[in-house]
């Protein structure tokens, strides 16, 4: 049995297993919290995918698993700064939904509201962590690799006195 479905750059894992296990939740998410977070998580990734696109002006391959979503660069050698940019774009998205539902809330507060605002905050956040896989640890491995090149071009100048 092929344990992979590929639709144009979409590549889904296992679908059978993620479509029986995405079913299964949301037959038993009553609140549909689950849905916001699963939205969020959608968002964050359109992040990613909108500044890919116009880095590149093409879509990304998008693989789709139990674990979520990764998208895969096609063998691009991505330069520190797009590297950070495109792993900032997701947590971006979310902390600006959150900025946007913020307001939001001040004017008039739901509780479908206050549950989206909390899923983007959690999603942005969580993917800040410095952990690969996460947005965190490219974005901290760009930044500590920018930060030795700049100490290095700056011993170097001491020297030449």
């Amino acid at each position: 049995m092929k344990r992979e479905l590929q639709l144009g750059p979409l590549v889904f894992r296992d679908p059978v297993l993620l479509c029986a296990v995405l079913y299964g939740l949301l037959y038993f998410d009553a609140s549909g919290f689950l849905r916001l977070g699963l939205c969020a998580a959608v968002l964050h990734e359109c992040g990613h995918i909108a500044v890919y696109c116009g880095m590149f002006r093409e879509f990304p391959a998008i693989e789709v698993t139990m674990t979520g979503f990764c998208m895969r660069t096609r063998g691009k050698a991505l330069s520190r700064q797009q590297t950070f940019w495109l792993a900032a774009a997701g947590p971006a998205v979310n902390l600006a939904l959150a900025a946007v539902w913020t307001w939001k809330l001040a004017q008039s507060m739901t509780l479908r509201d206050s549950a989206f605002w909390a899923a983007n905050v959690l999603t942005g956040a969580f993917n800040l962590l410095p952990i690969p896989p996460l947005d965190g640890a490219q974005m901290a491995e760009c930044l500590w690799e920018q930060f030795r090149e700049n100490r290095r071009c700056n011993s170097g100048r001491n020297r030449v006195k």
